[in-house]
């Protein structure tokens, strides 16, 4: 069969107003558990990427763009197109912190020992469980920058971010495409703030799963972080690392 691919460009700020959000939250939170499969010794075969379909948005922030690609050949139950791929970009942070989920996950604890009755009863998008709670925060308000010297040359720096595509779709150049309408983008936005003409796409990822299809893809890692055991309900620990690719507007 010829398969007929779209693509569509979303702002971040507009993102959340879309009928594409819910799907969207969906297809990464599947895409991502099935990427997971492969690596039962990691202990991260259960959950979801975002745990709820804002937790996408917030993550990509007011300045960040998604791009999905939908296959006119495949629809779901109600004729539409479906989601076969998706990657966005954001402007990049070095800091591995992930300050606004923990003031949430603070106030819901609070919330829950004030007995608040509205105080939600969750577990966290993360793979780790209430018992890993005292652990994670403490982790994670203790991280720092991991390559924080590479950030003073400058040269502007945006995130690749939530990199899909689906089981079925996949080994037909699906991804490269959304790289270069990625690149395309950032180089746009780099060159209207005049800060051009090079600039650097940013990769954070699960090392151990992630970073060889990476380093394919021309990126070189630049500063990595160790999660201990226990972490995102992790028995083994993992390392989270910072790859990074140059680029030119012209």
């Amino acid at each position: 069969m010829d398969h007929q691919f779209h693509t569509k460009r979303i702002p971040a700020k507009d993102l959340e107003s879309t009928e594409e959000l819910r799907p969207l939250w969906e297809f990464a939170n599947f895409a991502f558990a099935h990427s997971l499969q492969h690596y039962p010794e990691m202990g991260l075969s259960e959950g979801k990427r975002f745990e709820q379909p804002t937790d996408f948005t917030e993550e990509m922030g007011v300045d960040g763009v998604t791009f999905i690609t939908y296959a006119s050949s495949s629809l779901d139950d109600s004729g539409v197109a479906t989601i076969v791929a998706t990657a966005g970009c954001k402007p990049w942070s070095s800091a591995l912190k992930l300050d606004e989920r923990v003031k949430r996950m603070r106030e819901e604890r609070e919330a829950r020992e004030k007995g608040t009755a509205n105080a939600p009863e969750r577990v966290h998008a993360g793979f780790y469980t209430k018992e890993h709670e005292d652990q994670l925060l403490k982790q994670i308000e203790e991280l720092g920058p991991t390559d924080d010297s590479q950030a003073q040359d400058g040269v502007p720096r945006w995130e690749v971010m939530t990199v899909c595509v689906h089981p079925d779709w996949q080994k037909q150049g699906l991804a490269d495409k959304l790289l270069e309408k990625v690149a395309e983008e950032v180089s746009t936005k780099v060159r209207s703030s005049g800060k051009g003409p090079p600039f650097k796409l940013m990769v954070r990822t699960m090392k151990e799963i992630n970073e060889k299809y990476w380093r394919n893809k021309g990126f070189q890692p630049v500063g990595q972080k160790f999660f201990a055991p226990g972490t995102f309900g992790s028995p083994t620990g993992f390392h989270i690392v910072d790859l990074s690719r140059d680029h030119r507007t012209d």
